[in-house]
């Protein structure tokens, strides 16, 4: 699914004079045929061929970072010992995860015990700099993180596109620290904008079926497939709605808004 969504993604990315991307008719039959990008794109085609994404992808002109990245999530499609060369190639919710996020016309977040990022404000990131106390391996650099982070929820907010966000109570029980109040108020700007819903789920709720996953859900306009983005001590990854995993998700996710209260409740 992660090589499915990617393939999506970088054929419809906008260029110039394209700004929708390509339609998948426009892709030369000496390629492959329209049928057979479906199949690769469906994300359940189990015969990817190499040689055919390698095309695909000097086609669409590929930025050689993001060429090799996509030709090793291929190769890990075919390689005996899936899980051990696909772990070593997923995106690292980077530029890939930011085009479907962009993309999305409706997008749901659940989170158990911090903020779902793309709402947090820069006094929630300043909290997560100053309480950090091991250091992160490589030069990681906090202002530019933030920066990054900033940018990413002007482009949603901008865009006013629908979204749902459950949090977990314990991502507002813990100690917040010097910045609690700006933390708060920012979080209840986000919550009055029209195309903001934020419920909190109480720890009166229980025990509920997400609340050890982090996760996203992008839904798009124009037919194509909504998926569900999942974290867990599991594993981590895209995973078609209509698929079993995918219904438990969307069936956990009502569940888990159905226990929950809004914010300005909560805050009260």
């Amino acid at each position: 699914m992660e090589l499915a969504r990617q393939l999506v993604s970088e054929r419809t990315r906008p260029r110039q004079y394209l700004p929708q991307g390509y339609q998948k008719t426009e892709i030369p039959r000496d390629i492959c045929s329209t049928k057979t990008l479906g199949r690769l794109e469906s994300g359940r085609y189990r015969g990817v061929n190499l040689g055919t994404v390698l095309k695909l992808l000097r086609f669409y002109q590929t930025p050689f970072e993001r060429f090799d990245h996509i030709a090793r999530l291929a190769e890990a499609s075919k390689a005996r010992d899936w899980c051990s060369h696909y772990a070593s190639v997923v995106e690292d919710r980077g530029w890939f995860y930011q085009q479907c996020e962009d993309s999305a016309s409706y997008m749901m977040f659940h989170s158990n015990s911090v903020l779902p990022s793309l709402i947090q404000g820069p006094a929630y990131y300043r909290m997560l700099r100053d309480t950090t106390r091991i250091a992160i391996e490589g030069e990681f650099d906090w202002e530019e993180g933030q920066e990054f982070r900033m940018a990413r929820r002007e482009r949603w907010i901008e865009s006013e596109r629908p979204a749902q966000l459950l949090i977990g109570e314990m991502a507002l029980a813990i100690e917040l620290g010097p910045e609690k109040d700006a933390i708060l108020s920012d979080l209840r700007e986000i919550a009055a904008l029209p195309f903001a819903d934020i419920w909190v789920i109480p720890f009166s709720a229980g025990r509920y079926e997400l609340q050890t996953w982090t996760l996203n859900l992008l839904e798009y306009d124009d037919g194509e497939e909504t998926v569900v983005n999942v974290e867990s001590p599991r594993g981590s990854g895209f995973v078609p709605v209509d698929s079993p995993r995918g219904r438990f998700f969307t069936g956990a996710a009502k569940l888990a808004s159905g226990m929950s209260i809004p914010l300005e409740d909560f805050l009260q």
